[in-house]
């Protein structure tokens, strides 16, 4: 083995971004399922959960694999759950978790090596790119829960949910919509030819044009299937009609579902996670009532599941991390919505947390095609909202260090590496937030042990540090200040 896994996986091409490129995608994974030796029929053995949405969906898929957790330790059931979800904060094995833990190394090569070997026929040249990153990790996670015989499988959808690689699985045992916004308007965009009598926004034309809700919807509620519970937590209006309608075409059963008293009682912080929770509670319990074997009181139900949500760990996700004299406040948030919760959040938890002035430093970066700097822009406006002033800005491309060894699970095959090299992104992050923060000192790094190392600077002796913007960048923090 000349190279391992993630060296190999970091070569790997994009996953397909236009819809109809997709959809060949999706009859190619069908392809590369029956060369590894399992067919699209198999899926149903995994009793699968499937989780679509732009806000929450990694989130809600956390907190299902908790609460069927909570229900292992009081009741030996289920006794293997497999969870999927994207993207890894520190190592790609995250992506495919059973038991609530990472497949050891070990295993992860074992079915690394099996998928890559037997995809690649000697006649043709390197058709792992076909699959792309994601594609190829989720034909590998397939293998995965098959071979090791999982009970129940939780996966998390890439993007949209209609072409999406995850979207083979033909009868799920129950999917679940997350909060609907604007993010990857380019690649959600509904081709002309395809838009149905109910999409009331027109599509522009043309390579810049730009997907609205309708069409979002349209591309998650993809996930539906026939005769299968399907649930969302609330939605826009606009939104909540496109997934009706699909679930109409499709004949699944749809319930939009709202937080408890009980869930509310959590507290979780932020709020809006009670959300997610209330989701991931009505598809675990679409599960038990097809699971004969979980014989539990139905007065026990409630109390597992609420043991389970607060027993939840989301890391990378309003994360505060005390490395005394610094304090870390870390969120993968990469939308305008998310953003906002971000800065809501850290707004509230640092108010008050010293009798004395600590300075405010902010880490951002947002490598990807999206619109960056509208971003910075409404996370710049939620921070002044909140009264909250941040003293201090880094700006570092997602690269762990200027050698970069052995840390393969942080390369983004994503991003365009002239514009990592060149820092022509972070400049331009710095001179836009110094325009809108002119008392703010602004500065770029290399690396993100660099902005690390510099935000430390700033302590007097102590700081408080928002990380934010990209799960590269978080899982680039958090490796490095977990490590001192």
């Amino acid at each position: 083995m000349s190279q391992q896994p993630p060296n190999r996986l970091r070569n790997l091409g994009k996953n397909p971004q236009d819809g109809e490129q997709a959809k060949e995608g999706d009859k190619e994974i069908q392809l590369w399922l029956k060369r590894i030796g399992r067919s699209v029929s198999d899926l149903n053995g995994l009793s699968a959960i499937h989780v679509a949405g732009t806000k929450g969906k990694g989130g809600t898929c956390s907190f299902i694999d908790a609460i069927l957790k909570e229900y292992r330790i009081q009741t030996s059931e289920p006794a293997k759950v497999g969870l999927y979800t994207s993207p890894h904060i520190k190592q790609v094995r995250e992506r495919i978790r059973i038991n609530s833990e990472p497949i050891s190394e070990e295993l992860f090569a074992d079915y690394f090596f099996n998928s890559w070997d037997k995809i690649a026929p000697e006649d043709e040249v390197d058709p792992h790119c076909k699959l792309g990153y994601f594609g190829f990790l989720t034909l590998m996670s397939f293998d995965v829960f098959l071979g090791e015989k999982v009970t129940i499988a939780i996966y998390e959808t890439g993007v949209g949910g209609e072409y999406d690689t995850t979207n083979i699985i033909p009868q799920p045992i129950a999917t679940g919509i997350t909060s609907l916004g604007i993010d990857h308007e380019r690649t959600l965009r509904v081709p002309i030819e395809r838009r149905l009598s109910y999409f009331t926004h027109r599509t522009e034309a043309g390579a810049e044009a730009r997907a609205g809700i309708e069409e979002i919807a349209w591309h998650k509620g993809g996930i539906f299937k026939s005769g299968c519970p399907a649930f969302s937590v609330c939605q826009d209006p606009q939104a909540a009609r496109i997934l009706i309608e699909r679930a109409k075409e499709r004949g699944a059963l749809l319930s939009f579902i709202s937080p408890s008293s009980d869930i509310l009682d959590v507290n979780f912080i932020p709020s809006i996670y009670a959300n997610n929770a209330a989701l991931a509670v009505a598809l675990v319990e679409s599960f038990i009532e097809l699971n004969l074997v979980m014989k539990v009181d139905s007065a026990r139900h409630r109390d597992i599941q609420l043991l389970g949500l607060r027993s939840a760990r989301l890391s990378g996700r309003c994360q505060w991390l005390r490395k005394e004299p610094y304090n870390w406040f870390i969120d993968g948030a990469h939308t305008k919505d998310s953003l906002a919760v971000a800065a809501q959040w850290y707004a509230n938890v640092t108010k008050g947390l010293a009798d004395y002035v600590v300075p405010h430093v902010l880490i951002f970066n947002h490598q990807s095609q999206r619109d960056g700097d509208a971003l910075l822009k409404g996370l710049s406006t939620c921070l002044q909202d909140h009264r909250l002033t941040i003293d201090h800005a880094v700006f570092c491309p997602d690269i762990l260090n200027r050698e970069g060894a052995g840390r393969a699970d942080f390369v983004n095959s994503n991003v365009d590496p002239a514009a990592i090299s060149s820092l022509s992104v972070q400049y331009r992050y710095a001179k836009l937030w110094e325009d809108l923060n002119p008392t703010c000192s602004v500065g770029v790094a290399h690396t993100i042990e660099e902005a690390v190392a510099v935000a430390k600077t700033f302590g007097n002796p102590r700081m408080q540090t928002l990380v934010t913007g990209s799960f590269h960048l978080v899982g680039g923090v958090l490796v490095t200040v977990e490590a001192e």
